[in-house]
């Protein structure tokens, strides 16, 4: 099962790959100046490129805030290389999983105009709609799940980060519109702000609770975009397990897929 995984995230890599260069092969050159195209990219700060018609040069220093990388998608838990869960993750099986997160601010290094070095930081939810009536214990070490007699119309556990990826970025040459395709590699890391599990029920309405549920204090992973203009795909793999200090949960990662708008 790993090697099917790893040869389903190659093959998505080589098709994006293979996307830049039918794009760039379409391409004209023109000058290094971004005044006839602006990507969505609302950022306060200096900017890596100039769009007021002046001649860029390099390396070129940029950040501050911003407001783009807006990923949304699809999620997957792989319990030990295997999108089927164990006997001892059955309770967290979930009928749909989400992933979604954008970057505030970001500081990085221009060197051409093809290629940039950036480091960023934002927000991260992990959204599973758990399939089954369980409620996460809020005190026991490790995970430990209850069973509830309740029928839960909605059971919803979610993770929040903030996010710090460090990002490589590629891209070609404009065509006669402004547009560039993209491609963008890098290692991120995060850190736990909350866990939080919603429920609703006939019985007791709406219901929230909040605790670090054992989730990893801190994670770690690696991330790749493929985009043209300002939007793209993005496909995530966490190398860390989901949950610490839990044995039963060991080898239990996240990998995440989905658009992004920003790119």
């Amino acid at each position: 099962m790993k090697n099917t995984l790893t040869s389903y995230i190659l093959s998505s890599f080589m098709a994006g790959l293979l996307f830049i260069a039918s794009v760039s092969a379409q391409e004209d050159t023109s000058d290094s100046t971004e005044n006839r195209h602006m990507d969505f990219e609302p950022t306060l700060g200096k900017k890596d490129y100039d769009d007021r018609g002046k001649v860029v040069t390099y390396p070129r220093f940029f950040g501050g805030l911003t407001f783009t990388r807006i990923d949304w998608g699809f999620s997957r838990l792989i319990d030990n290389g295997s999108f089927t869960l164990s006997p001892e993750n059955q309770p967290l099986d979930y009928g749909r999983a989400s992933n979604f997160g954008f970057d505030v601010a970001q500081v990085g290094l221009r060197f051409t105009d093809m290629f940039k070095v950036y480091v960023s930081t934002g927000f991260e939810w992990n959204y599973l709609r758990l399939k089954n009536d369980v409620i996460l214990d809020t005190d026991a070490v490790p995970l430990t799940f209850v069973e509830s007699t309740t029928d839960y119309r909605r059971n919803v556990f979610t993770s929040t980060y903030l996010r710090v990826p460090l990002t490589f970025e590629f891209r070609s040459r404009k065509n006669r519109h402004g547009d560039r395709a993209k491609i963008a590699v890098g290692a991120m890391t995060g850190i736990l702000l909350k866990g939080t599990q919603r429920l609703r029920s006939e019985e007791f309405g709406r219901q929230k609770f909040r605790d670090n549920y054992n989730l990893a204090s801190f994670q770690y992973g690696a991330f790749a975009r493929v985009g043209y203009g300002s939007m793209g795909v993005f496909a995530k793999y966490y190398l860390n397990d989901m949950f610490e200090n839990s044995p039963n949960q060991q080898s239990l990662n996240n990998f995440t897929f989905g658009l992004t708008l920003g790119f």
